[in-house]
């Protein structure tokens, strides 16, 4: 289900997360960073979204981008006949401070660059996402034998133009984007790096411009460490209706290790998902 966007000049009235189980809020320590969770089934009949954290990532000796297609293609096999979906977004630091992500479907992954000595905050989206109403998108699912409907999805049904599973539906693409970023600039002027990734839900209804008043909210607040759930709380609180996880980490100024995230969102139930990340366990290989 997707709520209409928030229109920009709406408040946000903060108001609590319907607790159900399975929902959490912590913060794991994985590799020397502390990675913050939110974790909310939110509105929704059941938790569709799935993650991971591994640091200490053996990418036996390719780069980042090879590392994360061989994570893709191994999700791509093992979900293969699925009939059931699922995003995915998976990022990989490495110790030299370049940051490579691979993404299909529309699981965001938002920088948000914090100056200290300014004061200024932006945030940017990494990703796109990837629906069939896009142009680009719907060419795409057409030239691969599928049609886009005139509500916008591929087979009149799906939304994405792209997911892991979705066996029946024509022209659903399994071959993710990418993105890349060098990041030690930004650590060497003095500038703080903060990584959400994160399912849908946590933009249904903004964007990422939206989670900088959240932000410096809870800077002010003095609860930096509790980004990933003031993020939640503000998306459902602008009416988010769908399930809403964030996975935020502050990057360190040097890496010890490489450090890896990923989410996959499930839709039809997280079957898919529970897949995705499986395979994408089954790849890693610590030092």
């Amino acid at each position: 289900m997707t709520a209409p966007r928030r229109h920009k000049q709406e408040p946000v009235t903060a108001r609590p997360i319907p607790a159900k189980a399975g929902d959490m809020t912590r913060t794991d320590v994985v590799g020397g960073n502390d990675v913050q969770i939110a974790h909310h089934q939110g509105w929704r009949p059941y938790q569709e979204d799935r993650f991971m954290v591994a640091a200490n990532v053996d990418t036996e000796g390719g780069n980042g981008r090879q590392f994360l297609s061989r994570l893709f293609s191994a999700a791509a096999k093992a979900t293969n006949s699925a009939k059931a979906g699922s995003t995915a977004t998976a990022l990989l630091l490495d110790k030299d401070m370049t940051l490579n992500v691979a993404y299909l479907g529309d699981s965001p992954l938002v920088m948000i660059i914090h100056d200290t000595k300014t004061g200024e905050v932006t945030a940017t989206k990494l990703t796109r996402d990837h629906h069939a109403a896009l142009p680009a998108e719907k060419k795409r699912v057409e030239k691969a034998g599928g049609f886009v409907a005139g509500n916008g999805r591929a087979g009149g049904r799906l939304m994405l133009s792209r997911a892991f599973g979705d066996a029946e539906i024509a022209g659903v693409s399994r071959q993710p984007e990418f993105a890349r970023a060098k990041l030690k600039k930004h650590m060497d002027a003095g500038r703080n790096i903060y990584l959400c990734l994160s399912s849908d839900g946590l933009l249904e209804t903004l964007n990422a411009r939206d989670l900088i008043e959240p932000f410096k909210a809870a800077l002010a607040a003095g609860n930096e460490a509790g980004l990933a759930a003031a993020f939640a709380t503000y998306a459902y609180s602008a009416n988010s209706l769908d399930n809403i996880t964030a996975l935020v980490v502050k990057l360190p100024p040097a890496p010890a290790e490489n450090l890896l995230l990923a989410l996959a969102d499930g839709h039809g139930g997280h079957a898919t998902a529970d897949k995705v990340v499986a395979a994408f366990k089954s790849l890693l290989s610590p030092k």
